[in-house]
């Protein structure tokens, strides 16, 4: 109904699990890496457990869109079932055969074992992902817990995945099931996003469905943060009813009293602030008024008291402390004083000035000349070309992506950033420094200081940063490759970690991936052993990469 009205193509806060509007906030790409860094242990049982509407499902889609074409994949969503007809639905995911007239618990672990045989004989692995775990009932959990008796001296024959609720932590604590408990290899509990990946979250599905300016005020976002506490669900729940009250009342844009009034519609749980005494208008009145007489009173008697002892100037009477006071304490006082004159200089915000619409066109090609600027190179646009093909013929990379401030970050590199201004128009700008909470900025030639929060009310999270690839590189590094490359890559990893040195390799061998995988783990990043840009980029930071950061972290 309100698509129009916005300047959307579709719904942005549809609920349904559309891989387009996919956001994978900081908690949902660590939930992934334990995924399938369960799966790489060859463990028994891997956990995902949170709140409802978090996005359990949405990791595991994740996951199931990373599985190699060997894995053999069981999924389980309706669990409230007796131990036979879990077993019955195991064994038609898997496309076991069994025989209808004799369904005894027996029979389908024979064919199942069978199976998982059979599997492992091919090199296969066998996957049974269960949602919903929380409503399995115990003595299904215990099946399962033999199920995955079967094991070579390697490896367990079958992993189980769990996504649950919190309430099936509290079933695993249960001492029955304390054999379970411990076969789990690798956990995780999924919490809701915080403020700013709120709003992060809330910017990428709208720019996802057409959205060429901001559709939500500053107070209207966090207001959503609060309603929802950060559950995704909620928050689509939310924004789509915030949207429609937009649209009913003329509203460009979403305010706070409008996302309020959503909230009373769409959210069991919302409650407005109740009314208490002090909130009416005449008792406030009347208070104010006696703080004001009796501040009155105790000022005028002060006053009197003054009068009646002998004045003393201001500066004799500091003279007088400090003749009393040790040599070290005066010292340290002229200490603190002289860093609290430098911290009270604070830094001076410069804000957002749009340029007019002859510097706005130039501005992409600007803000690339101030980031190749950080970089040492002189960007000419004329002579050179384009800022891309001028950076690879110097060595560099250009990485173009999407994401959000968390992201940036990471990589650690100055990038440039394609913003909205007040009249919905593409906007680019070099970020090239963070402090703390503020952003500088160059657009369009001008200097600009301004708080992060402001800077990301104008960014949909569109960036293009430049980066220093390897010797030899072409694409992302994958197991099975053989080059020099790999090489490369065993050797810079023997240096990191000098107290695990694997034999140098051209081939990408399983050895090595074990490395890699527990490098992209330690420095938070998706474990799936692809040395992409984003590992690499980690990489220089870890060999203290002669480059440009975006900020100072010693």
């Amino acid at each position: 109904m309100y698509q129009q009205f916005f300047g959307l193509k579709e719904s942005p806060y549809s609920i349904a699990p559309n891989p387009r509007y996919l956001y994978m906030s900081e908690r949902h790409r660590e939930a992934l890496a334990h995924l399938i860094y369960g799966l790489n242990s060859d463990g028994a049982f891997i956990l995902l457990s949170g709140d409802v509407g978090t996005g359990k499902t949405t990791v595991s889609r994740c996951l199931l869109e990373q599985l190699n074409e060997n894995t053999r994949l069981a999924l389980v969503l309706n669990p409230k079932v007796s131990v036979q007809e879990l077993l019955a639905t195991i064994c038609d995911e898997l496309r076991i055969t069994y025989p209808k007239d004799n369904t005894s618990v027996k029979v389908f672990v024979d064919y199942i074992n069978r199976f998982l045989l059979g599997a492992h004989a091919l090199g296969h692995k066998v996957v049974v992902l269960i949602d919903e775990a929380q409503n399995l009932q115990m003595d299904v959990l215990e099946q399962l817990r033999l199920l995955t008796n079967l094991e070579t001296n390697e490896r367990k024959l079958l992993q189980i995945i769990l996504l649950g609720q919190p309430e099936l932590l509290d079933m695993l604590a249960r001492p029955e099931l304390s054999q379970l408990s411990q076969r789990i290899t690798a956990r995780y509990h999924l919490k809701p996003l915080n403020q700013k990946e709120v709003q992060a979250y809330m910017n990428h599905r709208l720019r996802v469905a057409g959205a060429t300016r901001p559709l939500f005020d500053a107070a209207a976002i966090k207001q959503v943060a609060e309603l929802t506490a950060g559950v995704p669900r909620l928050i689509n729940v939310l924004c789509d009813r915030s949207l429609l009250g937009a649209y009913v009342q003329n509203k460009t844009r979403v305010d706070k009293k409008t996302v309020q009034q959503a909230g009373r519609e769409v959210l069991p749980a919302y409650r407005p602030a109740k009314k208490t005494l002090l909130s009416s208008p005449g008792i406030l009145a009347a208070l104010l008024v006696i703080m004001v007489l009796v501040l009155g009173i105790f000022f005028w008697q002060k006053k009197s008291a003054l009068t009646t002892q002998p004045q003393q100037s201001h500066n004799n009477i500091v003279q007088q402390a400090v003749k009393t006071l040790p040599a070290a304490v005066v010292k340290k006082t002229k200490t603190d004083l002289v860093a609290k004159a430098k911290k009270s200089d604070d830094i001076k915000l410069k804000p957002l000035v749009w340029p007019k619409e002859t510097e706005r066109l130039r501005s992409n090609l600007m803000a690339f000349q101030s980031l190749l600027s950080a970089w040492g190179l002189n960007y000419d646009s004329q002579k050179n070309g384009s800022p891309c093909f001028y950076a690879q013929s110097q060595g560099l990379a250009c990485m173009q992506g999407q994401g959000n401030m968390k992201d940036l970050r990471d990589y650690n590199r100055p990038a440039v950033l394609k913003l909205i201004d007040d009249k919905g128009q593409p906007v680019y700008a070099a970020l090239m420094k963070i402090k703390k909470d503020t952003a500088y900025l160059n657009m369009a030639g001008k200097d600009f200081i301004v708080p992060l929060h402001d800077l990301q009310q104008h960014w949909y999270g569109d960036f293009n940063l430049l980066w220093k690839p390897p010797p030899f590189y072409t694409s992302a590094i994958r197991p099975g490759y053989e080059g020099e490359e790999v090489v490369w890559l065993s050797q810079l990893l023997n240096k990191l970690d000098k107290t695990h040195i694997t034999p140098e390799t051209r081939q990408y061998n399983q050895p090595l991936l074990e490395k890699v995988r527990q490098f992209q783990l330690q420095q938070g990043l998706v474990a799936d052993g692809v040395v992409g840009a984003q590992t690499l980029i980690h990489l220089n930071h870890a060999v203290s990469l002669d480059a440009p950061v975006l900020e100072s972290r010693s």
